[in-house]
């Protein structure tokens, strides 16, 4: 049953995105972290998605590229997580010279999360959950559909 493999689009994209809420929770439970250097101050996570053409890929890789070519289509996997990466905005320093983390100057470094982009970014990202909820559920009926066409 090759249309059960259209299932995979939507349900990858589901794991994506909880990964991605997942993420944006740590950055938020994080974001009013202190520290006593720039370098151990909390950076915020991003995460990095892509397509997955595994099939492809093997089939480039095991058969050659001049076998590969002779397939003009590319069969998706769905979605996947590449990598989290770290925001390369730095630290902001805060002056308090009564915390006990200051360093000799009075400055604690905290976070480099903005409360207000992660708030966004869960927004999109619940957004497009929910798209893939729709996709997942159409599919899903489709295939009913499809498997309902032979009854009388």
């Amino acid at each position: 049953m090759a249309f059960l493999s259209s299932f995979d689009i939507p349900i990858s994209a589901l794991t994506a995105q909880q990964l991605r809420l997942d993420i944006i929770a740590q950055n938020v439970a994080n974001a009013d972290d202190f520290a006593t250097t720039p370098e151990d101050a909390y950076k915020r996570q991003m995460v990095v998605f892509n397509e997955d053409r595994s099939f492809k890929r093997i089939l480039w890789t095991k058969m050659g590229q001049h076998v590969a070519k002779r397939f003009n289509y590319v069969q998706l996997k769905g979605v996947e997580c590449t990598q989290v990466v770290e925001d390369p905005t730095p630290p902001n320093p805060v002056y308090s010279p009564d915390n006990p983390l200051a360093d000799e100057f009075g400055y604690v470094y905290k976070s480099n999360v903005d409360e207000a982009i992660e708030e966004m970014d869960a927004v999109e990202a619940t957004n497009s959950y929910n798209a893939n909820v729709e996709v997942f559920n159409l599919v899903k009926s489709m295939a009913s559909a499809a498997l309902r066409i032979g009854q009388g």
